[in-house]
């Protein structure tokens, strides 16, 4: 126990890191770029504060275990972590609301705070991809191989969050592997409703699909 309140900004840089434990700390939130260790095999961060996880934690065929037990407020789990080993004990169990004004997404009594980077909400009727969203995925497709250089800056002026999310999107759609930037259309299944029924006790949490589009939420299956 360290009484981490976050973690070093430049972790996402040790490429060859194969383990990470960071329990019982005041860790709020885990930073999306740390999904782009694509050695880490463990992640432990159970007994923080955490109230979400990255989109695309899980998303790496690297890692494996994710234990995030006794999260209080931590009541989604990204839908990439279905079929990992994960230890979500004590999570989801609080009722009170966090200090942040995070978005969320609600099922009937099931409400579950998104990240923070997380600008907008798609839902299932629309039909329409705003269109900051369209030219940040296009620039993406333009650029993607040339922005792993940090030194690299596009042939337009961009802010630096703009460019920051360029460099690692808010994650990728959960159906068709689409980079998202400033909106996600989620999808819940609490887990009580799926086959880990059983075998997580003790925890309210719920499997969260994000994905790009109202079609790409419609088709999702979480089974598959």
């Amino acid at each position: 126990m360290n009484r981490l309140s976050s973690l070093p900004e430049r972790l996402h840089q040790c490429l060859s890191l194969q383990c990470l434990t960071a329990d019982r700390n005041s860790l709020r939130c885990v930073p999306r770029q740390l999904t782009q260790l694509h050695s880490l095999n463990e992640l432990s961060m159970a007994a923080n504060c955490l109230q979400s996880l990255p989109l695309d934690l899980g998303r790496s065929r690297e890692l494996q275990f994710v234990f995030v037990d006794n999260n209080v407020h931590l009541k989604g789990l990204p839908s990439y972590l279905y079929n990992k080993v994960i230890g979500c004990s004590g999570c989801g169990l609080s009722a009170q609301g966090s200090e942040a004004q995070l978005l969320s997404v609600a099922l009937e009594e099931v409400s579950v705070p998104l990240p923070a980077e997380v600008k907008a909400i798609g839902m299932e009727t629309e039909r329409v991809i705003p269109l900051e969203e369209l030219a940040m995925r296009v620039l993406h497709y333009l650029y993607s191989p040339l922005l792993k250089d940090v030194k690299f800056l596009p042939p337009i002026s961009l802010p630096k969050s703009l460019l920051d999310l360029l460099r690692c999107p808010l994650g990728h759609c959960h159906r068709c592997s689409q980079p998202m930037f400033t909106i996600v259309y989620p999808k819940l299944f609490p887990l009580r409703e799926t086959a880990l029924a059983g075998v997580h006790r003790r925890t309210t949490v719920s499997f969260v699909a994000y994905c790009c589009s109202s079609q790409c939420v419609r088709t999702f299956d979480l089974q598959s």
